[in-house]
């Protein structure tokens, strides 16, 4: 469950496009940040999925901007919020 004191944790992908001969750097860059929970390397417009968590909106905002856009060679991002839907 993704309850925690205070409120639901927000969950996002990251998905990522790397510059060429950088995803090794992009790659351990994503192990160092604790909100980044699990990564793929993929195929399509974007490079790497990276899956995060974070407490608040407001450090949703400071992970992306500060933290995985500073990563060198990462050239763009696209965050999509994870919806949980009751069926």
């Amino acid at each position: 469950m993704n309850i925690i004191p205070g409120g639901v944790m927000v969950r996002v992908y990251i998905l990522m496009k790397i510059e060429p001969n950088q995803l090794m750097n992009v790659i351990n860059g994503l192990q160092r940040i604790k909100s980044v929970k699990h990564f793929d390397v993929v195929t399509g417009p974007y490079d790497i999925i990276a899956t995060a968590e974070v407490s608040h909106e407001t450090v949703l905002s400071k992970l992306v901007s500060e933290k995985v856009s500073e990563i060198e060679g990462v050239k763009e991002t696209l965050t999509c919020h994870i919806l949980t839907l009751e069926v």
